[in-house]
């Protein structure tokens, strides 16, 4: 399937959900997005691709509304939601037991992962973990990023909150940062390190 950049309609309305729990600073957030766009998110079907312009904008408003930090702990509270309520949590939890998952392993899921949320917004690239002084790392590039998403920090910052979303996964201590980013180029690198 191809077409013009895109994301996941449920994706954006489980964040705008979240962003009704805030009180008014929710509403901000709403506000700045808009009736017409918020409408585009609550009203699209469960599998509708929505032009990548709306995520970007989910993000901006985010961030500029929370500011940056608040932002990332709104996006790291909603992935632990999200992780908690799963059903596969405990299926999971089991196959880390018994095969020894970590971070390095899960990284490898990113493409696919990427795949059922995103249209034509990149293309993963992920390379073996490796032990660098007494932690492991994982370097990460998105390729061939639409303009709208390699312009625009509070997205970028908004992949590396989704990244570090693989270290909750797996209940262990570390960071994601954006190691490369070009705004002129379509190409953003992320470093994922733990231990």
């Amino acid at each position: 399937m191809s077409g013009s950049p895109a994301v996941r309609a449920t994706y954006l309305r489980s964040l705008l959900a979240r962003c009704d729990e805030l009180g008014p600073v929710g509403v901000e957030v709403r506000d700045r997005l808009g009736d017409a766009r918020q409408t585009s998110i609550e009203c699209a079907g469960p599998l509708v691709w929505l032009p990548i312009e709306a995520d970007v904008a989910v993000q901006r408003a985010l961030d500029e509304i929370l500011g940056a930090e608040q932002a990332r702990s709104f996006m790291i509270s909603s992935l632990r939601e999200l992780w908690s309520g799963s059903a596969i949590q405990p299926v999971v939890f089991a196959a880390t037991g018994l095969f020894g998952l970590n971070p390095g392993s899960f990284a490898k899921l990113v493409p696919l992962a990427w795949s059922l949320l995103y249209r034509d917004c990149g293309r993963w690239v992920v390379s073996d973990s490796q032990r660098v002084g007494s932690r492991r790392e994982v370097e990460m590039q998105l390729l061939a990023l639409p303009e709208p998403c390699a312009v625009e920090p509070a997205w970028l910052a908004a992949v590396v909150t989704v990244l570090h979303g693989l270290l909750v996964l797996c209940d262990v201590e570390g960071e994601v940062e954006l190691a490369q980013r070009d705004p002129k180029s379509d190409l953003a690198s992320f470093k994922l390190s733990w231990g």
